[in-house]
């Protein structure tokens, strides 16, 4: 969805890709191995995602603890961004709502599918085993508010179907409610 948008004039940012930005800084890497232990660390010194991920995505509070770490950098960054640059700008956040980016937004969209077909694509592109992938399905519970008590207008699109689908409703939201960049 976000190359979607972003064809249609929106800068992204990827608050994923912050988030490996965030651990590359030294305070917050030093913090995580200081949490996690060195096994989190790959040869380079560096913090090596999928060890860190194979840990927290089977703990919630491992999870809440490496979130406490990294989301307030992260989002740090994401309005240091943000003033640096203004104008239409989409932030691609799973946990837009969890971190408090909602209140950044002037509207959100949703983008939701079935756990099973989110699953089939996770396991597809990341090549998570079942296990993992499932945990990792279940770490997500709850990222997109069914109310909209954030005080940001909330769109739901529907992403069961294929790329073009997805387009299709993407492009038809954007008409209908005027959110064109």
């Amino acid at each position: 969805m976000a190359a979607i948008l972003s064809e249609r004039g929106f800068r992204i940012i990827d608050v994923d890709e912050v988030g490996h930005l965030v651990l590359r800084e030294p305070e917050a890497r030093d913090r995580v191995a200081a949490r996690f232990g060195a096994g989190v660390l790959g040869p380079d010194g560096e913090v090596d995602r999928k060890a860190l991920g194979r840990r927290v995505f089977r703990d919630r509070a491992e999870l809440g603890a490496l979130e406490a770490i990294v989301h307030p950098r992260m989002v740090e960054r994401v309005r240091e961004e943000l003033a640096a640059k203004p104008g239409p700008t989409v932030l691609n956040a799973a946990l837009l709502f969890r971190m408090g980016l909602d209140r950044l937004c002037g509207a959100v969209l949703c983008v939701r599918a079935p756990w099973w077909v989110r699953l089939a694509r996770a396991r597809r592109r990341d090549g998570l085993p079942l296990p993992q992938g499932l945990r990792r399905i279940a770490s997500q519970r709850g990222i997109c508010p069914k109310l909209r008590a954030s005080g940001v207008d909330i769109h739901y699109i529907d992403n069961a179907g294929g790329p073009r689908a997805l387009r299709e409703r993407t492009l038809r939201l954007l008409r209908e409610k005027g959110l064109g960049a």
